[in-house]
């Protein structure tokens, strides 16, 4: 059983003020399928990073912080926005992989958060535009993005259950994407 950092790192500071934990082992609570959605964004576990992953980080945070207004006139507008910022992402990505691998692992789950978000508004809009009686030229790629957010949770898990404790909120998010992103692929 995995033992939560930050709890243990409290009790050990807190210790006498009523943390009591014993011996018992802390439980490890999995993101539901509520938290799971793009806007739950861990902190940066690691001091300063390079100047290309904090640009990175500037371009996703921008990127969720722009959500679909769920009116399809302005669908193609906000999936120009969110592409451009996933290309930009992807570019500072190859800049950061040469560098540590704790940074290199958060930046795909960072990506992979970017990819989640435009996988949901495309597979609504898609709903809503064959209600309406359109032929979205944007049907049925829902699976291409979510196979590409299945790619960067991936790499994200892998990086971060081997990156050290200081890793841990990015391990539970990163997998629990990748088990997202599994079962909207039907894996």
């Amino acid at each position: 059983m995995r033992v939560d950092a930050t709890i243990v790192l409290g009790c050990l500071l807190l210790g006498l003020l009523g943390c009591q934990r014993g011996k018992e082992q802390a439980v490890v609570i999995e993101p539901s399928a509520m938290q799971t959605r793009a806007t739950l964004v861990p902190g940066d576990p690691f001091g300063s990073a390079s100047p290309a992953y904090a640009r990175l980080v500037e371009i996703t945070d921008a990127a969720f912080a722009l959500p679909w207004n769920d009116a399809l006139e302005d669908f193609a507008p906000w999936l120009e926005e969110e592409t451009v910022a996933v290309e930009r992402a992807l570019s500072l990505l190859k800049a950061i992989r040469v560098g540590p691998r704790d940074v290199y692992a958060v930046a795909n789950g960072r990506i992979a958060i970017v990819y989640d978000n435009i996988a949901d508004a495309l597979t609504e809009a898609s709903r809503l535009a064959e209600a309406a009686g359109f032929e979205a030229d944007w049907k049925g790629q829902e699976g291409r993005l979510w196979e590409q957010s299945n790619a960067f949770w991936a790499r994200c898990a892998r990086g971060c259950s081997t990156g050290g404790a200081h890793l841990d909120a990015w391990d539970l998010r990163c997998r629990a994407g990748l088990a997202n992103s599994r079962v909207k692929l039907g894996l």
